[in-house]
């Protein structure tokens, strides 16, 4: 019996992102904020709150670039706005969805010493409007996967 391709062949990692047209969005407002004030001749008022928008829009922009979870054979990787982890599958006691992390649910990493590391609901969360048991679905199939990337010895 010839052997599963999956096993025969080292797969890549697991990587999941903001879709990117969601920063290029938010660039796009920020351009066009920096034209209003470059090209135009706004009010002070205007010019101020055009600023604020393009300010924020840019700094999201960037976190939502930064964002990323990344499942390998030796660990997961998770990068927030503000900081890199890394957790090996030795130190992953088990992973789960849970319902309520900053608002809406997500995955949480287990740790053995008993902390955990919750993913940031956005990189899992479908980014277009859908039902709540879609959604459920769409986590759980990531955990799926998560569990399937972990080696089976420990």
């Amino acid at each position: 019996m010839a052997e599963p391709a999956a096993e025969s062949e080292p797969a890549g990692p697991l990587v999941w992102r903001i879709p990117a047209y969601q920063p290029a969005l938010l660039m796009l407002v920020l351009c066009a904020a920096a034209a209003l004030n470059i090209y135009g001749q706004p009010s002070m008022a205007v010019r101020i709150s055009s600023l604020a928008v393009g300010l924020a829009c840019g700094g999201l922009a960037v976190i939502a670039l930064r964002l990323q979870l990344v499942a390998t054979d030796d660990g997961v990787a998770l990068r927030t706005a503000l900081t890199n982890s890394w957790l090996p599958w030795s130190q992953l006691d088990d992973l789960e969805v849970v319902p309520e992390v900053r608002g809406a649910p997500t995955v949480r990493l287990n740790r053995i010493d008993g902390s955990h590391l919750d993913v940031p609901p956005s990189l899992l969360q479908p980014s277009l409007p859908t039902s709540k048991q879609r959604a459920m679905g769409q986590l759980e199939h990531a955990a799926r996967q998560l569990r399937s990337r972990r080696p089976t010895t420990r």
